[in-house]
C-alpha cells in the first residue's frame, strides 16, 4: 500500500503534516507500538537530513509505502546545485584532507553533491567504514559519528540515487521479529571482517579467520561453536558461487543474540545471467542441493530480477516446490519508480512457516521440510534474511545466545 504524497514548501512547518500522514499510513499498514514510533521518528530524521542538504527553493516530495513487514520512506526532489554550492558542501563534509570531521551525514552529502557512482547505500558505507577503521584513526571517528546517528541506528538501509538533478532517497525499515534488536540498537561488539571471493586462496584464508571472530566477541563454549558453524557454512556456500562474487562478512554481538552480516556484490554479464536463469528456473533444478544451496540459488537468480526468483523450484517426491516464493516477503519494488530500486527479501522463518503449514497436505512440501530439518544452518540460526537488490547482496543470520 502507499500513502498520499506530501509536497513540502516549508520543511519546518511540515513536520506536523508528515506526522499525521505517517500515522495514517501506520494505521492502514497495521504498524503498531514501538514499530510505529520508530517509523515516525525515522521519517522525521530523514526529512531533516534532506532539508539540511537542499536549498529552500528545491521541491521535496515524501510518501510512505509497503506493509507491516517492510516499509519505505520515499523522498523525491529536484535540485540544481552549482559549483559554488558543491564546494560549500564539500567544505562542510571535510576540512582539507583531514577526514576527522567527516560523518555519516557528510558522506551522504558528498555523494549527492559529487556522485562518483549512480547509487549510495548505508549498508555498503557501514561495511566499508568497518573495513577502514582498524587502519585509519579518522575512520574510527567517522564510525563513532555513525553510531550516534539516530537515522543510521533505525534504518535497515538508505538507498540514494542521483541522475542529473533528480534525487530519489528510499529509507527502508524491516519489521521482522528476528530483527527487532538488530534494527533498533547498535551492537555491543564487532568481530573483524572476513573477505569472501569464489577462489580457493580467498576461501582458505576466510576459513582461518573463523576462530578469531568468536574469540574477539568472547563467546562462550556452545555459542562460539554454533557461530563458527554458521560462518563456515556461509563460507562454504561461496565455493560454488560464480567467480563474479565478492563479499565482506562479520559478526555483531548484542545483549542476547549475535548477527552474522554479509554484504556482497556481483558482476555478472548478460550471458552469465541468462545461463543462471535457464538453469535456476527449471522444475528439475539440480543445482540447489541442501538449504545453503537454495540460499546460493536465490542470490544468483535474484540478481536477475524478482520474477526469476519466483520461478525457483526444486523437485521433492516428483513435485516441484517454489522454495524462493515461499519465503519472499517484500513488495516488488517502489511503485512510483520500480526501475530505481527494486529487489527482493527472503526469510528462512517465513519459508519454514509455509512448509510447516503445507507439509500435511503436500508431499512436495513434506520433502522440503525434511531437508530443512537436516540443515545445520536451519537448526542453529533463528532466522536467515537474504536481500538482493540488483547486484548487491545482503545476508543477516540471527542467532540467540544460549550462554550469556
Amino acid at each position: 500500500m502507499q500513502s498520499e504524497h506530501i509536497k513540502l514548501d516549508d520543511v519546518q512547518e511540515s513536520f506536523e503534516i508528515i506526522k499525521q500522514v505517517a500515522e495514517q499510513y501506520e494505521e492502514k499498514a497495521n504498524i503498531t507500538g514501538k514499530d510505529a514510533l520508530r517509523f515516525s521518528l525515522l521519517a522525521e530524521e530523514s526529512i531533516r537530513l534532506v532539508s539540511s542538504i537542499m536549498t529552500e527553493k528545491d521541491p521535496i516530495e515524501i510518501w510512505f509505502e509497503g506493509n507491516s513487514r517492510i516499509s519505505h520512506i520515499c523522498i523525491k526532489t529536484e535540485t540544481d546545485i552549482d559549483e559554488n554550492k558543491r564546494e560549500e558542501f564539500v567544505s562542510i563534509s571535510s576540512s582539507g584532507k583531514n577526514g576527522a570531521d567527516k560523518t555519516f551525514i557528510d558522506d551522504f552529502r558528498e555523494f549527492i553533491t559529487r556522485p562518483k557512482k549512480p547509487r549510495w547505500s548505508l549498508a555498503e558505507y557501514e561495511a566499508e567504514l568497518m573495513r577502514r577503521r582498524a587502519e585509519d584513526k579518522f575512520s574510527q571517528e567517522a564510525w563513532e559519528n555513525l553510531e550516534r546517528s539516530v537515522l543510521a541506528n533505525l534504518a535497515d538501509d538508505i538507498a540514494v540515487g542521483v541522475k542529473n538533478d533528480n534525487l530519489l532517497i528510499i529509507v527502508t525499515k524491516d519489521f521482522s521479529k528476528s530483527l527487532k534488536t538488530v534494527g533498533s540498537t547498535r551492537p555491543l561488539a564487532f568481530s573483524s571482517q572476513i573477505f569472501l571471493a569464489s577462489n580457493e586462496d580467498a576461501l582458505e584464508k576466510a576459513f582461518l579467520k573463523v576462530d578469531k571472530c568468536s574469540e574477539e566477541l568472547k563467546l562462550k563454549n556452545k555459542d562460539a561453536l554454533r557461530v563458527k558453524l554458521l560462518l563456515e557454512e556461509t563460507i562454504g556456500m561461496f565455493e560454488e558461487m560464480t567467480d563474479a562474487f565478492t563479499a565482506l562478512m562479520w559478526v555483531e554481538k548484542y545483549k542476547n543474540q549475535c548477527a552474522i552480516k554479509l554484504i556482497g556484490n556481483a558482476k555478472i554479464d548478460a550471458d552469465t545471467k541468462m545461463e543462471l536463469l535457464s538453469v535456476s528456473s527449471t522444475g528439475t533444478n539440480t543445482m540447489a542441493k541442501g538449504f545453503m544451496g537454495k540460499i546460493k540459488d536465490i542470490i544468483e537468480t535474484g540478481i536477475l530480477n524478482y520474477e526469476a526468483v519466483m520461478k525457483l523450484n526444486q523437485q521433492y517426491n516428483g513435485i516441484p516446490v517454489n522454495y524462493a516464493g515461499l519465503g519472499v516477503y517484500s513488495d516488488l519494488g517502489i511503485a512510483t519508480n520500480p526501475a530505481a530500486f527494486s529487489g527482493m527479501m527472503w526469510s528462512m522463518q517465513d519459508y519454514k512457516h509455509s512448509l510447516e503449514e503445507g507439509k500435511a497436505s503436500d508431499e512436495g512440501m513434506l520433502g522440503a521440510w525434511d531437508e530443512l530439518e537436516k540443515s545445520i544452518v536451519a537448526s542453529v540460526a533463528d532466522d536467515v534474511i537474504v536481500g538482493v537488490d540488483r547486484n548487491k547482496v545482503q545476508i543477516t543470520m540471527i542467532y540467540k545466545l544460549k550462554e550469556e
